[in-house]
């Protein structure tokens, strides 16, 4: 395993909008739901080519993620379906689907299973499909992430790892700017990529010992490992989530089990 380093900036690492945290999207004021589209985001460097993640059947085609929001309100869990389709709007608008975003229904937090769909419309009618996802934030001083799978819904382990209480350490690049990126991860490859993560959200008091299997950075499906907590010694689970995004470098989610 390389040494481990606390990487402090997502710029540095080229990690742009919509696959971003919550600094790069604190200042930011968000589109509507019926405002113009805004400018796409151009591929960077070593992300998972589209044909990669096109060849899938049966999985999400892109997995996006708005970064760190606030509740309207602190003692209300839940986002509205308008509230939704917005943020939705926002993450996947394109000069081809640029006229309308709707959701079935509103995200409650403390619904794990939680889930709605939702269609963004172009202006000639065309119409994909997403599937929204609430998920509680780490980022501190705010509340929660909304994820959308695009094309089919995310298998329900995934979406348990999405939100798993306060146990997510949320995205981050897999890779940084200067690495050699690869799709699959072996355990090994996958436990280094791992603490890269820890480090990333400012975790480095655990440190990740091995992973069960190979890593697909292009199919959000969890696997899980194991991690030691660093003086303690205590061992305790972890799950790590691909979260592939067409055209950006893939990210990963990592969760701890327990506190």
């Amino acid at each position: 395993m390389t040494s481990r380093q606390r990487i402090r900036t997502l710029t540095a690492l080229g990690f742009c909008a919509p696959l971003v945290a919550a600094a790069a999207f604190g200042g930011a004021t968000l589109a509507s739901a019926d405002s113009a589209p805004q400018q796409a985001v151009s591929a960077q460097q070593g992300a998972v080519s589209e044909v990669q993640l096109d060849a899938r059947s049966g999985e999400p085609t892109d997995l996006l993620t708005t970064g760190s929001k606030d509740f309207a309100e602190p003692t209300d869990p839940t986002v509205s379906s308008k509230g939704v389709a917005k943020e939705l709007y926002a993450a996947a608008a394109n000069l081809d689907l640029s006229d309308s975003a709707t959701c079935a229904s509103g995200l409650d937090m403390d619904d794990p299973q939680s889930v709605t769909t939702c269609t963004v419309v172009g202006v000639s009618g065309e119409e994909e499909t997403y599937y929204a996802y609430i998920s509680p934030s780490s980022t501190a001083e705010s509340d929660y992430w909304l994820y959308f799978a695009q094309d089919a819904p995310l298998s329900d382990a995934a979406a348990t790892a999405l939100n798993d209480g306060l146990n997510g350490t949320g995205v981050y690049p897999a890779f940084g700017e200067q690495d050699d990126v690869q799709q699959v991860l072996d355990p090994e490859l996958a436990t280094e990529r791992a603490n890269f993560v820890l480090d990333g959200v400012g975790r480095d008091d655990m440190t990740v010992t091995d992973v069960d299997g190979d890593v697909d950075l292009a199919i959000p499906e969890p696997v899980r490992g194991t991690a030691v907590e660093d003086g303690s010694g205590r061992e305790v689970g972890v799950t790590l989530l691909p979260i592939p995004t067409t055209g950006e470098t893939p990210g990963l989610l990592v969760s701890i089990d327990g506190p």
